[in-house]
Order: C-alpha cells, then sequence, then structure tokens
C-alpha cells in the first residue's frame, strides 16, 4: 500500500532508497534543530555552531535532495524508472549516516565522509541525467535542472573541502575559519536545490514550458557551477580574499531573483491553486526576499539567517509533498497549511532582536510537529509492509 504507486521491482527498490535518504535528512534536521533550541544557547560554542550549520546544509539538504528526491522525482522526469548506478547512491548512504553520527564528536572525519559519500550520490544523478534520459536536456524540468546543477557543484566543492579538511587537520585549524571558508559553497549547495523544489511545488503538474523552463538552465548552472569556480578560485588562485560577498549576489542572489521573476509569471499565468506545498514554496520565496534585501539595511552584517530559513523552508515543503505521495490523503492538507505558518512566522521572529525569544518558540514547535509527522510516517510505514 505505501509503494501503491510504484509498478516495477526496480522502482520499488530505488524510491526505498530514497526514503532512506529522507529519513536521514529528518533525522540530522531534527538534531540540527535542536542545538539552536533556546535551552541549549544559555553558553553557546563555536562547535556548537558549526555542528548546527553544517547539519542543516550537508546533512540535511544535500542528502534529502539528490539522495532522497534524486531518487523519487529525478526517474520519472527522465521518463525512466530508477537511476543508472543506484549501488554507488546505496554506498554513499552508509557513508553519509556514519558522518551524522561522527558529527558532534568528530567533525573533520565527518565532513570527510560527507566528500566521499555525497560525492557517491551526485555521481549517480549526473550519470543518469547524462545517460539514462529518454528526454532532450532542453525539456528536463526545472527540478531536473536543480538537482544536475546541484550534482555538479558537489563534484567541485567535495573534493575541494576534502583537501580543506585534511590540511586543517593537519595546521590545527579552528571551526570558526572553517565556516567562514565554506561560506559560498554553504549557500550555492543550500539555494540551489531548494529553489528547484520551489519550482516543483508551484508549478503547474501538466505545465511543460514557460518562463521558467527557459531559464532554468541558466539559472542553475551559474548557481551550481559558477559559484564554487570562483570560490575554489578565491581559495587558491589569485582572488582577492575580501571579495566573497560579491560573489554571492553575482553568483546566487541575482540568478535566484531571475528564477523567481520567472515562477511568478508562470503561476500567474496558470492561476495555481494554493495548496499546501505551494504555501511551503511561497514562504520559502518571502525568507529568501527578506534576507537579500536586509543586505542593504544600514549596520548589517551579511548573516543571511532569513536566506537559510528560506532554504530548509523549501526543503520541508518537499518533505510534505512527497509524504503524501507516499501515502496520499492521509496528512490532512490543513496540518501542513497550519504548520507552513506557524514555521514562517517562527523564521521571522527569530530574525528580528525584539521578538526573537518568540520566534524560537515556535521552531522548537515546528521541530516537535516534524518529529511526530515522522514517527507517524515510520508506523504507518511498518503496518503497510506487515499487511504486505
Amino acid at each position: 500500500m505505501t509503494y501503491q504507486a510504484v509498478d516495477t521491482a526496480p522502482a520499488r527498490s530505488s524510491r526505498r532508497v530514497g526514503t532512506s535518504f529522507i529519513l536521514l535528512a529528518l533525522f540530522a534536521g531534527l538534531l540540527g534543530g535542536s542545538l539552536a533550541l533556546p535551552m541549549l544557547q544559555t553558553h553557546p560554542t563555536s562547535g556548537q555552531a558549526f555542528c548546527h550549520g553544517i547539519l542543516m546544509t550537508f546533512f540535511v539538504m544535500c542528502p534529502a535532495a539528490l539522495g532522497g528526491f534524486g531518487q523519487w522525482l529525478l526517474p520519472s522526469a527522465l521518463g525512466i524508472s530508477r537511476t543508472v548506478l543506484r549501488g554507488l547512491t546505496m554506498a554513499g548512504f552508509g557513508f553519509l549516516s556514519s558522518g551524522v553520527v561522527l558529527l558532534p564528536v568528530l567533525p573533520f572525519v565527518a565532513l570527510l565522509l560527507w566528500s566521499v559519500g555525497i560525492l557517491a550520490v551526485a555521481i549517480d544523478v549526473i550519470t543518469t541525467c547524462v545517460e539514462g534520459r529518454t528526454c532532450r536536456f532542453r525539456d528536463m524540468s526545472p527540478l531536473a535542472w536543480s538537482l544536475l546543477a546541484t550534482a555538479c557543484s558537489v563534484v567541485l566543492v567535495a573534493p575541494v573541502l576534502a583537501a580543506v579538511v585534511t590540511r586543517g587537520m593537519m595546521d590545527g585549524i579552528t571551526t570558526t575559519a572553517l565556516i567562514e571558508t565554506l561560506h559560498l559553497p554553504e549557500t550555492a549547495l543550500m539555494l540551489t536545490p531548494a529553489l528547484g523544489l520551489v519550482a516543483s511545488a508551484l508549478l503547474s503538474r501538466s505545465s511543460d514550458g514557460g518562463a521558467s523552463w527557459v531559464v532554468a538552465p541558466y539559472v542553475f548552472g551559474i548557481m551550481g557551477i559558477g559559484g564554487p569556480l570562483l570560490w575554489m578560485d578565491g581559495l587558491y588562485g589569485s582572488l582577492p580574499a575580501g571579495v566573497t560577498a560579491s560573489l554571492v549576489v553575482v553568483t546566487q542572489i541575482v540568478p535566484s531573483m531571475v528564477l523567481m521573476g520567472a515562477l511568478c509569471r508562470d503561476v500567474w499565468q496558470q492561476k495555481r491553486d494554493l495548496d499546501g506545498a505551494a504555501l511551503w514554496a511561497i514562504g520559502s520565496i518571502l525568507l529568501f526576499t527578506a534576507g537579500w534585501l536586509s543586505d542593504w539595511l544600514p549596520g548589517h552584517s551579511g548573516d543571511h539567517t532569513a536566506v537559510a530559513f528560506g532554504g530548509i523552508m523549501a526543503l520541508c515543503g518537499g518533505f510534505y509533498a512527497w509524504v503524501e505521495m507516499l501515502l496520499p490523503r492521509r496528512i490532512p492538507v490543513m496540518m501542513s497549511r497550519l504548520h507552513a505558518g506557524l514555521m514562517l512566522v517562527g523564521a521571522f521572529c527569530s530574525i528580528v532582536p525584539g521578538v526573537m525569544i518568540y520566534g524560537e518558540v515556535l521552531m522548537g514547535i515546528s521541530l516537535l510537529a516534524f518529529g511526530l509527522v515522522g514517527l507517524f510516517l515510520l508506523r504507518e510505514t511498518g503496518r503497510a509492509r506487515v499487511s504486505a
């Protein structure tokens, strides 16, 4: 019953692998989110901030997008039943799950495991898009382009990150310095799959064109490949060290604004109904916009917390859409809408100093709600396997 939409054994196995990645990302998200709760912020440490940031980007967004939605949604978007190198993805799951466990105690080792694991998953995604597709490149959906661009970004970032971490282990680099080094690739690895999920949620299922489809290859190419390439040149080349903020604007913010403008145009023309998934996507766009506009406020320190919340909100919308696909009509639409509103209000309150404590409380309630959804999902999946 759980896999009633699956017709073949290869596809069923592929989607079970994807389910494992999504549940791993859910566990990492609950762990990373708990590190930001008020009761754990009495005496925050640099290691705690490091674990929170690394978990939410590297161990939540990347595994969920490439390993989870890559196994569930990419094959159908390309007209095939499964990815080409699913064995690599399964091996990558072992490395990534080990990295999640080791991150609090051995953060540098966890990042090395992430580099190996996510690189294996990315190679599967790239090979599937290049060799396995039955459609033309130009006919690929924005979601497929975002996953391909994210995989290409991982191929660029993972080996360099492994080299930086290895060098840092020998030179005794601090976690604070490593966080500063990873700012641009973190942004690229967060925004690229998030905007792909936003496009998937907002565009009509029958849509096969529009401005979003036209600009998607260029937007995701600049974000997923251009940004990491310039970051690598800044590490080992001749770019000045102080141009990171400008690179984020040119390679991330401007392309994102172009895609969101195209999405708004297409949604307006299609008269898209605002269901639960669409509300998550709209909330993500609002947070992205708020984060980028705040860069021009006087005295702004360059903190992109709102943008990070926007990426997580896009992923949460994808999670709810996946649960609905897995268990049709078992999760009420109103619950998804209320949860989206709760997280959006909590995110905005969390970035406003005067009401930050209320935002942290709301985000804690939202985190608890995701835990309950995860437990419900595990229970229903177990029942379906027993009945089968």
